[in-house]
């Protein structure tokens, strides 16, 4: 359903977009809640009622009066439970709307999987992951694929929690440096038993031997690339004659670093320093750009 243009007068951009793509999905007009009025907020509640009800209509006309009440009541609890689960995600997702939004709409196939997804999502914690997609694909459509919509629509909160884990230890939204010792991430939050949770969550690579190389300058002898969220020179005197330097890495799959990308969690400073202490110690000297 078009939005109309005077409904979105006064209002930002960002929200506009929000409402014009919440409201083609459910088929009437979304109003967040910091904007309905009273009379529109009970008018508001009609509709959603009277939508819900007309499903009813799908039930077969020779149903017993008391199956058809029965059914009736169950389809508009469903009706209405999921408009709510698609309302608190859209809510959820103003706070994390960009300044600017793209001027590119939303696919309407991408809209449509999304919605029919967040319907049936309940959960806080569940809910706010979604907000986050949401906020992201409005911001910047093609941000986040209809395959990662699958993967993420599969996670438990025990996942979604072992994943913003692993993003708080995340290069470059991607991947994951390995320490020597192999059950160092312990120490950071992340098991053995947990990497093989994410992997089988489908937002780790499913391998233990994944390498990252990293092409040396051979000019000066030297490789930039991430740490974190930094970028470094990194060297290694000992050995001039590489042309690339090689680093066990843990490594994201696509929908892993869609959704990382997007994801708000503060890099593990202390797990990035002991990084580079590994590396130096290593014979590799290491310094900021």
């Amino acid at each position: 359903m078009p939005v109309e243009m005077k409904e979105l007068a006064g209002l930002s951009e960002p929200i506009s977009k929000l409402i014009e793509v919440v409201s083609s999905a459910i088929g009437t007009i979304y109003k967040p809640r910091a904007i309905r009025k009273e009379a529109d907020a009970e008018a508001y509640k009609k509709e959603v009622l009277a939508k819900a009800e007309a499903k009813v209509i799908l039930i077969e006309g020779e149903a017993k009066i008391e199956l058809l009440e029965r059914a009736k009541g169950r389809l508009v609890y469903q009706e209405l439970t999921r408009q709510v689960n698609i309302e608190e995600i859209a809510e959820k997702s103003i706070k994390y709307l960009d300044e600017k939004v793209s001027e590119q709409p939303v696919d309407e196939d991408w809209r449509t999987r999304f919605f029919n997804k967040v319907q049936d999502v309940s959960s806080e914690d569940m809910q706010e992951i979604w907000a986050i997609i949401l906020a992201g694909e409005i911001s910047t459509p093609g941000r986040i694929s209809s395959r990662t919509i699958e993967v993420v629509s599969n996670l438990s909160k025990l996942e979604a929690s072992l994943f913003q884990k692993a993003c708080s230890l995340a290069t470059n939204k991607s991947m994951i440096w390995k320490l020597k010792n192999k059950n160092a991430l312990e120490g950071f939050g992340l098991t053995y038993d947990g990497l093989m949770i994410l992997r089988d969550a489908g937002l780790i690579h499913d391998s233990d031997n994944l390498v990252l190389f990293i092409n040396v300058n051979q000019e000066i002898k030297e490789a930039p690339h991430f740490i974190g969220n930094n970028l470094y020179r990194i060297k290694n005197s000992n050995l001039p004659d590489l042309k690339k330097y090689r680093f066990n890495q843990i490594a994201f799959t696509t929908a892993g670093k869609e959704l990382c990308s997007l994801i708000q969690v503060e890099l593990n400073q202390i797990f990035i320093d002991k990084i580079i202490a590994e590396r130096q110690a290593e014979g590799y000297t290491i310094s900021k750009l």
